[in-house]
Order: C-alpha cells, then sequence, then structure tokens
C-alpha cells in the first residue's frame, strides 16, 4: 500500500508540474515577476530593451524575442522585459516611471542590458548583451556564462543559513563581498547582523561593518535631505573608538563631505573633520587627496569676495 501511494504521489507531482502554465510572453512589470518567480521557484531573468528607439533592442525583439524563446527558457526563467522607451504614447506615465526605476536600481547604462537573479532576488548577472547572442540559441548560451556565478552565490547562501556566531559572520562577510555593490542595501538585515556576531572584533569584522551600517543609515537620511544628519553618523562613529585608522578616515571623510554638500556647515568645521581624517591615518595612500581638498577649500574661502 505504501508504494502504491508513492508511487501515487510521484505521478500526481509529475502532472501537476505538467500543467504548469507555461510563459507564451513577457511579464512586464517588474514587482509582479519578481513575485512570480518566488512562487515558482524559478530564476528571473529581466531584459532592458529600448523598443522604440534603440537599434540592438530591436534586433533583438525581431529576430530573438520569439514562441522559441519564451517556450526555451519558461522552465527555468520567469522572463521580465522592461522597456524604456521615449514615445510617451507607448505606455503610462505610472509604468514608465516604474521601468526607468528598475533601471536606476540595476544602474543600467546600455541597452539592451540582462538581469539574472535567484528565486530568493539574489542578482548572479548583470550585463550588456555581448552581440553574440543574435538567435534564440546564441541568447541562451549567453546566459549559460553566468551558471558559475549563480553555483557560487547559491552555495554561500546556504552557508550562511547553517552556520552560527562569527563563522557566521565570515560567511555573511564572503556573500556580501561577492554581490554587487549597487545591490548591498537589499541585504541590510544581514550587514546590520554582523557587529553582534563578532562582539569583540576577532574577525576583524565588527568594526568594518559598523561603517557598513552607518552606511545604511547615512543613506536614508540622504534620501530625506537630512545631509547633516547623515554626517553625524559618520561623525560619531568615527570618534567612537571602534574603528581601526583607515576606517576612521573614512567616516571623518564621509562625515565632512555630506556636511560640505549640505551648504548648512561652516566652511572650518568641515576642514576641521577632514584634518581629523588624516590624523587618524597620515600614512594611508588617500591622505593626499584629502590634503588636496582642504587646499581647494582654503583656496576658495579666500576667492569668495567679502561684504
Amino acid at each position: 500500500m505504501k508504494r502504491k501511494l508513492a508511487a501515487f504521489s510521484a505521478a500526481l507531482i509529475v502532472l501537476l508540474a505538467g500543467c504548469a502554465k507555461a510563459q507564451t510572453a513577457w511579464v512586464t512589470d517588474y514587482e509582479e515577476a519578481k513575485a512570480s518567480a518566488a512562487k515558482a521557484k524559478k530564476d528571473l531573468m529581466v531584459v532592458f530593451t529600448g523598443s522604440d528607439w534603440n537599434d540592438p533592442s530591436k534586433e533583438l525583439i525581431t529576430g530573438v524575442f520569439t514562441d522559441e524563446f519564451f517556450a526555451k527558457g519558461t522552465k527555468n526563467f520567469v522572463m521580465c522585459n522592461v522597456d524604456i522607451v521615449q514615445d510617451e504614447n507607448l505606455m503610462s506615465a505610472e509604468q514608465s516611471s516604474a521601468n526607468y526605476k528598475v533601471a536606476s536600481d540595476f544602474g543600467v547604462q546600455a541597452l539592451p542590458y540582462v538581469v539574472l537573479l535567484t528565486a530568493d532576488g539574489d542578482m548572479y548577472a548583470s550585463s550588456v548583451t555581448d552581440g553574440a547572442e543574435k538567435t534564440v540559441d546564441g541568447f541562451y548560451a549567453f546566459l549559460d556564462g553566468f551558471k558559475d556565478a549563480k553555483a557560487q552565490l547559491v552555495d554561500l547562501k546556504k552557508k550562511i543559513s547553517s552556520s552560527k556566531g562569527t563563522e557566521r559572520a565570515k560567511n555573511i562577510d564572503t556573500f556580501i563581498e561577492a554581490i554587487d555593490a549597487s545591490q548591498r542595501q537589499n541585504y541590510s538585515d544581514m550587514i546590520r547582523e554582523v557587529p553582534g556576531l563578532d562582539p569583540d572584533n576577532t574577525e576583524g569584522l565588527k568594526e568594518k561593518y559598523l561603517l557598513q551600517v552607518a552606511y545604511l543609515d547615512a543613506v536614508d537620511l540622504y534620501q530625506q535631505q537630512k545631509l547633516v544628519e547623515a554626517g553625524e553618523i559618520f561623525l560619531a562613529l568615527a570618534e567612537s573608538g571602534s574603528l581601526t585608522a583607515a576606517h576612521a578616515q573614512e567616516a571623518y571623510y564621509m562625515g565632512a563631505y555630506m556636511n560640505a554638500m549640505s551648504g548648512e556647515t561652516e566652511q572650518d568645521k568641515v576642514i576641521e573633520w577632514l584634518e581629523k581624517a588624516i590624523a587618524a591615518d597620515p600614512e594611508n595612500p588617500g591622505s593626499e587627496q584629502i590634503r588636496s581638498t582642504i587646499e581647494q577649500l582654503k583656496a576658495q574661502a579666500v576667492a569668495l569676495p567679502t561684504d
């Protein structure tokens, strides 16, 4: 009886898999595609195009993105097209704005552009198309070139899940270093976890990630146009005694930079923080650039007209 039930269950799984609806056209809403990929446990393929103005995009649309393309990709991918159009009549202003935001989030600067993510939303490929993918088989061969990057990221993620304490901190660090810098804000929970996993800084990760957390907090304030408050995040950390010389210099510099950008802080105060940055690690190669910045600020102050 148990064998019959097992055989029946296996057959049912195959039947249900066969009944899954194949994708025959693009999903054009990124958030919808991301949710579908997670639900289906498939990778997400995002192709950025400029259908009404970009010639390489037009070539892919007419020569590659055919029924054969969708039939070949539907098993492993949820396929999403984010089209960046110039003709305002081709899509709603809301959709156009959403597409531009997605392109900005992924740092897209040239088209056509491909991004691949795991079902968990971890990006393992981000690239302009290389010109060799002008057929369906050529396009998928191009995507196959990123399999090793995916395997590495998936393996690193598993190691995080199965570890604790400083070992988990080291695994998170390896993972964060492996992902694209533009995506780090998506892993803020991981980043914020590290200082507590290495409380005595035995692995040198506590102070490194205290600075990373400062960046996360500062970015939030920067987006609210609170530049002075963003600067204070860095300055408080620089003066806490929790950082190495090099990281203390970076924190002082970023604090000074944010305050200078605000236009609300006296230049003398900005220079004072820059001088503290140099003093924190005078032999650091970055110190020379900071000295140059101080000289420029002083020259500007001299050149300003007086009332």
